[in-house]
Formats: C-alpha cells, structure tokens, sequence
C-alpha cells in the first residue's frame, strides 16, 4: 500500500460502531487551489449565471455544473441505466472485456485517481481485476460532492483486501495540484463517461496536458471517449431518452438556479429542454428553448429578459473520430499507449502517456 494509506486510515480513527461516513476517508483537497469553500464554488457558479445571460439574443448560456446537484447527481445515474443512454453500456462491454489488460498496466504500489468518480458500478470492474491479481494499490475517488463520494465508496466497503479505498473532496483542478505530492510511486488517472466531451477540443487538449505536465514518464492517464461512429438518431435519442429522465436532469439545473439564488429568479415552466445534434461539429448541444417570453430576475440586478423562441445553452457532448482523437493527444503533448474498443470500434478507452 502506498505510504499515505496510514494517514489515509488516521482520518477514519476508532470509534464504536461508527457511522458510514466515519468508516469511509474523505480528504479535503479543496485548499490545494483557490476553490476552497462551497461558497466560493458556489459563488462562481452564480457569477457565471449571470454573465451567460447577459448575452445577445440566442447566444445566452448557462454553466453545466448547474446540472450535478444531489438531485441532478441521482437523476443522471437513472440516465445510466436507460438503455437509451449507449455510452454507459459500451464502457461496461470495453471493461468488462479488457479489465484484466487493464488491470496489467497498473503496477504494485501504485496510486489510482478517478476524475469525477460518481457511480462506481464500472470502475469496480477495473478494481476487482486488480484485487484478483492481488496487486496493492490505492484507489483515490475525486468528486465535487462529499454525500456522493460517501455513498458510493460505502457501496464498495469490505469488498477488497489488496485495493485500499479513499474519496477526494474537490475539484478537478485541486485533484491536479494534490497529485503532485506523491511523485515517488506509479500514479494512474482514470476518466471514465467520455466526460472530455463536456469541454470544447481546445479545452480537452488544454486539460489533459494539465495533468501531464504533472505526471512521470511511467505514470498513465486512461481515457474513454464516445465516437462520431453511431447513426444521428441514435446520439439524438441519448440525450432525449424516452423515458423522458434527461429532459428531468436538464430542467432540474433551472430550480438549481433558483435554489442557489435563494430567489424566484426564473420560471422553469416558460422553457423546455431543447437538445440538437450538430453532425457537422460532432456534438450533441444541449439547449434550453424559450416558451414564452419571461424575465429573469437575479437579485439586485436589472432583469433580464428572455425571448419566445430564445435558445439558452447549458452543455456540449463531443464525438472524437480517429483523426479527431490523435489531434487531441498531439495538443496534450500526450502519446497513445493503448487503446481499447468495442467490437463496432464506436466507443474507446485510450491510455496516453509522457515523455520528459
């Protein structure tokens, strides 16, 4: 086990029949960068509200992180199991197939952080191939939302004697900063549910070699990312499921406004989600779309008002092609060690690595 695992074990400490959260260690990383608090995260968010709808005419926005409340967090793991939702089940087909070559990669000793970990009912199979090969390694969680990494990591108690357990609280960029004090063992990244797609390729790119100018020529970083590969009405239907739980997910992130506000700012019966795929672009963009004409109303600022018809963004989820994909590990300086995919080649799980 890595040599912070008995610091790691110090913040659970020995108590009579403990609560999960005191059996479960979440460490604090939020001091390693400026996001320190809640408030602060929470304060940016409202200040980035703001300034999206301050533009013109069908070119406001609205910050993604408005969708990964608690509830925005349970309604996008029900997106997950809707068979709707293709990406889930073709990762699971990729680890499940290829968990033990997976599991070969990552040396004895070494230090596995999840980006953005969620719902752990894949990454489990990674985790259990590395138990059966009864390799020491420690398993880091990262996520925003402390009750999340509580419950999840709780689902996975007792059932591993070699893979230690431990939750991050905090962001990616803090995750980034804390990595580079355990520069003397092996360090893998895993980023798993094609998240990259969430930012623009230039961000992707940007992010990635982030986190590769922190890591050491034997260090990895694996990678899923969907593809332009599937049919238009199949990514379409993605992201508006018929069961109707992502237009949920979407519109819950409109009461997070209010909620976050602690104001009537915006009446969330004058939109509906509105998805688009852009085949040209690659990615699906998600939209809310105006039903009647309506004011949003932030405290102590002018009101702002909102078109029928008007168009406000709230996320991208790009495809890579092959092409799109080597053009993304050129701009993270990164090499492509191995890549893994489905039988239709529609779906991909990448491990990229430094040179100094």
């Amino acid at each position: 086990m890595l040599s912070l695992a008995p610091a790691v074990s110090a913040l659970v400490g020995e108590r009579p029949n403990p609560s999960l959260e005191e059996t479960i260690s979440i460490i604090d990383i939020r001091s390693t960068s400026q996001s320190t608090t809640v408030a602060a995260l929470e304060d940016g968010i409202r200040t980035d509200i703001l300034a999206g709808l301050s533009h013109p005419y069908n070119e406001k926005m609205l910050p993604g992180l408005l969708l990964y409340n608690e509830e925005g967090l349970r309604l996008f793991e029900q997106i997950t199991y809707q068979s709707d939702y293709y990406l889930t089940g073709l990762e699971i087909d990729i680890l499940s197939k290829y968990a033990q070559q997976i599991a070969n990669s990552i040396p004895e000793g070494a230090l596995l952080l999840e980006l953005g970990a969620g719902a752990l009912r894949k990454t489990a199979l990674v985790l259990d191939a590395i138990e059966a090969q009864k390799k020491r390694v420690t398993y880091f969680a990262l996520d925003l939302d402390k009750s999340e990494l509580i419950r999840t990591l709780g689902e996975l108690r007792g059932r591993y004697t070699y893979v230690g357990l431990a939750g991050l609280w905090g962001t990616y960029d803090d995750g980034c900063v804390w990595l580079k004090q355990f520069n003397e063992c092996p360090r893998i990244i895993l980023w798993l549910g094609s998240s990259v797609g969430n930012m623009t390729r230039n961000e992707a790119g940007q992010f990635i070699r982030g986190f590769g100018e922190v890591l050491s020529p034997r260090d990895r970083f694996i990678i899923a990312i969907d593809t332009r590969s599937h049919k238009p009405e199949v990514i379409r239907t993605a992201y508006n499921d018929r069961a109707g739980v992502t237009r949920r997910f979407a519109l819950n992130a409109l009461g997070n406004v209010n909620d976050l506000f602690n104001a009537e700012v915006i009446d969330v019966s004058c939109f509906d989600y509105a998805p688009y795929y852009n085949e040209i672009q690659g990615r699906n963009e998600a939209y809310f779309r105006c039903l009647k004409q309506t004011q949003v109303c932030i405290p102590s600022e002018e009101p702002i008002l909102v078109h029928e018809g008007e168009y406000v963004r709230f996320a991208y989820s790009h495809k890579y092609d092959r092409i799109e994909r080597q053009l993304l590990w050129a701009s993270a300086n990164a090499r492509a060690e191995r890549e893994w995919t489905t039988e239709e080649e529609d779906y991909t799980l990448t491990m990229l690595s430094w040179t100094l």
